[in-house]
């Protein structure tokens, strides 16, 4: 199967995704919160009922001057509305489930989909990150306790652009927004960067991120998979 049709992601990362080199090994995956995919179908549906109701009214307009016509209106609507729901609902899930962040032993990659057909891939290499953020932004980040986690790049002082997750061009920061582990992937990203400098030879044992393990969980984790280490 392929990474961009994968539903949940899980440990183990055994995935594979173009341009993966062969000693090259994913410590996490991810994609946009699901709250945001439940958003903008919720904003499809609500376009494709406006699209109906539009033609429900213009058709009583026209009721008095032709009867027959404004049910011919009424019925374009509706398929109209549930063409446009049916279009909506696909391109909608298709972008947010192929468009993903990867971390890597070498880098930070992501793979944005404009449309269902058409992809760019951005990365970042572990030796060129300056430094990491976490934070909150914007009224829905609030309201749903999601975040943005950035890694500023050595680039910025060479003219290098990198990119957001919306294709603007940024020549500093390389960005992974409405995720809920921001910060935690922060924390995460400094120890890994702390490893790649510093131990370099041993890489290729650095623990997975996963988000949930924290306390006694991560004590576990590590007594059951002793050949990582963190």
């Amino acid at each position: 199967m392929s990474i961009f049709d994968v539903g949940e992601f899980q440990f183990p990362y055994h995935y594979k995704f173009p341009g993966q080199a062969s000693n090259e090994r994913i410590l996490f995956v991810t994609r946009e919160n699901k709250v945001m995919l439940f958003l903008r179908l919720a904003g499809v549906v609500l376009s494709s009922l406006f699209i109906f109701i539009a033609g429900v009214v213009f058709a009583q307009f026209l009721q008095e001057l032709s009867r027959e016509g404004a049910v011919l209106i009424e019925v374009v609507a509706a398929l109209v509305a549930v063409v446009a729901t049916v279009l909506g609902y696909w391109w909608t899930s298709i972008l947010w489930r192929k468009s993903l962040m990867i971390v890597t032993t070498q880098r930070l990659t992501k793979f944005i989909y404009t449309t269902p057909f058409n992809r760019h891939n951005l990365t970042l290499p572990l030796d060129m990150i300056v430094d990491t953020g976490s934070y909150n932004k914007g009224f829905w980040q609030a309201v749903f306790k999601l975040g943005t986690f950035t890694a500023r790049s050595s680039a910025a002082s060479s003219g290098v652009a990198t990119d957001d997750d919306r294709g603007r061009v940024n020549k500093k920061y390389f960005y992974i927004e409405n995720v809920i582990v921001a910060e935690d992937l922060q924390h995460y990203i400094n120890k890994l960067l702390q490893a790649f400098r510093q131990y370099h030879q041993h890489l290729a044992t650095f623990r997975p991120f996963l988000p949930s393990l924290k306390g006694e969980a991560r004590k576990k984790f590590m007594a059951d998979y002793p050949e990582y280490w963190s």
